[in-house]
Order: C-alpha cells, then structure tokens, then sequence
C-alpha cells in the first residue's frame, strides 16, 4: 500500500488517496504502540538470570529487527503522504487555472455581447456595470497571482514534469491578457458613448434653452405706458446678459465635438446639430437686439405722450 505510485489523476482522485492513507497512518500509529510493548516484554527476557529460555541475542536481534521494519514503514508512509500531498498542489493548481479560464471564458461571452448603450441613461447603467466587473477582475487577478505562484513552487520542486504546468501558465496568461484588452477597449467604448450622449444631452439643453429665449426676445408686448415700457426693458436687459453668457457656451460645441470619438464626432447629424445651435444662437441675439431698440423706442414714443399730455393739461 505505502509504495504504490497511484498519486491519483484529478484532485477528487488524490483527496480520495490522503484520506485512505489517513487511515492506514492511523493503522500503522496503532500498531506502533503495541510493536513497543511487545519489544518492552520481550527484552525482559533477554535480562533475566539463570535460566534463560532463549539466547538474549537472539531476542535483542529479533527486537531490532521489528523496530527497523517499524521504523521502515513510518518513513515508508512519511514519503507516501508527501508524495500525495505534492499531488494535490498539483491538482489543486490545474482545477484552480481551468476555473480561472472558466471565468475568463464567461467574461469574453459578456463582454462580446455587450453594447454601449443607446441613449445617456443606458451608458449610465452600463459603465455602472462595467465598475463592478472590474471589481471582479481585481479579485480575479489576485486569484490568478496566488495561483500562478503556486504553479512557480511546483516547478521549482521539480516533482513533476514541468512541460504540462507551464504550458497551462503560458496559456492562461495570454487569455487573461486578451481579457484586460478586451475589457479595457469596452470601457474606452463606453467612455466615448458616455461623452457623446452627455455632449447631445447638453446640446439639446441648449437648444431647448435658445428657443425658449426666441420666444421671450420676439415678444410683441412693448407695454402701454412709460412704466410698463421701462419694466419690459429691464427684463429684456437681464435675458440680454443670460444670452451673452451663453455665447461661451455655444462657442465651445466645436471644440467639445473636437474631443468626441471620430465614430461619434464624423456623424452627419451631430455636425449639423451643431450648425443648428450656432444659427439659432445668433438669431437670438440678432431678435434680442432689434427687442432692445423696439423697447427704447416705445418708451422713447410714451415718453413722448407723457410729456404733450402734460401740456395739454397745462394748456
């Protein structure tokens, strides 16, 4: 039992294998106590005086003989148990890669059948799910770096042939590289999807913005009196100001559209969103203008009436 070269041919297997040689190691301690109270008993006889049944020597012979046979088996069973226990490195290292590439396999499938979203909020959800697959891949990693060390000790043991360890080394490792490629272009992916949803996002909050100005600055209300007149033209001062704030903003979309992906920023509609933005912006501050002369000249014209209704009265 104790020189028998089965290490076992998968990890069940070796478990298997330690737990019987657990047993016979058991076996074998037990036995170990009553070999050395049979061996005490039998040495009395080699002592005794006068009559002697039988040559001490041959007792002391016999004695020494059980002992090293004793002796024999623990070394016998201390080499077993070693032998197994570098199987079930072995074996624990191999299930630990073909896990590792289980993983990496499924991630692949995910990641190849990922999309980067259709609109801001999709990409949101998205790279919050990327966030935690590359949590994920963290703790792999780690994993994967106790494992690849374990493979490292069993080489440097050279108990085993190292051809088949290091071919699964060399063939994880490149997997998992292609993996942090594969994972490290999609977020990349997802990065740009994210700028060019919130750049359209903040492109149509601008728009909406510019046409509600349109609406303000092409009013016809011009008041009806010197006092109505003025409070329309100090309201029409401040959205003057808050349209000249935003001219950064307009002027800027060009450069923004600049550090856009070239996927996203060569798109025909989002060039001419663009145009769209500019022209709307300054027929806004086109209108606001010509506004801003109607007004001073209704108050100029009210002004007016006030004063020949004073000298009709004075008259």
């Amino acid at each position: 039992l104790l020189v028998s070269k089965d290490l076992g041919k998968h990890l069940l297997e070796v478990e298997d294998l330690l737990q019987k040689h657990g047993l016979l190691e058991a076996d074998i301690s037990a036995q170990t106590e009553r070999v050395q109270a049979l061996n005490a008993a039998a040495l009395k006889f080699s002592e005794l005086e006068g009559y002697q049944p039988c040559d001490p020597q041959i007792i002391c012979n016999r004695v020494n003989h059980v002992q090293t046979c004793l002796e024999e088996l623990e070394e016998l069973a201390a080499k077993r148990r070693k032998e197994l226990e570098d199987s079930r490195q072995l074996w624990t290292f191999f299930q630990e890669m073909e896990e590792a590439e289980a993983w990496i396999r499924e991630k692949e499938k995910i990641l190849a059948a990922k999309t980067c979203g259709r609109d801001l909020s999709s990409v949101l959800t998205l790279t919050n799910k990327h966030k935690t697959m590359l949590g994920e891949l963290g703790n792999r990693r780690a994993l994967l770096h106790q494992t690849m060390k374990k493979g490292e000790k069993i080489l440097a043991k050279k108990t085993f042939s190292s051809v088949g360890i290091q071919e699964k080394m060399r063939e994880v490792c490149l997997r998992w590289k292609k993996l942090e490629e594969v994972t490290g272009l999609h977020q990349q992916r997802l990065e740009d999807a994210l700028n060019f949803f919130q750049f359209s996002a903040e492109t149509d909050d601008l728009v909406a913005w510019l046409q509600d100005m349109y609406r303000i600055v092409s009013s016809d209300d011009f008041g009806h009196d010197d006092y109505s007149s003025q409070a329309l033209l100090r309201k029409h001062r401040a959205v003057v100001e808050e349209v000249e704030k935003h001219r950064a903003a307009v002027l800027s979309l060009r450069k923004q559209l600049a550090l856009l992906a070239p996927d996203h920023r060569q798109g025909v509609d989002v060039q001419i969103r663009v145009v769209e933005v500019e022209q709307l912006y300054g027929e806004v501050a086109e209108v606001a203008v010509l506004r801003t002369q109607w007004l001073q000249d209704a108050l100029a014209v009210y002004r007016m009436f006030s004063e020949v209704h004073a000298c009709e009265v004075w008259v």
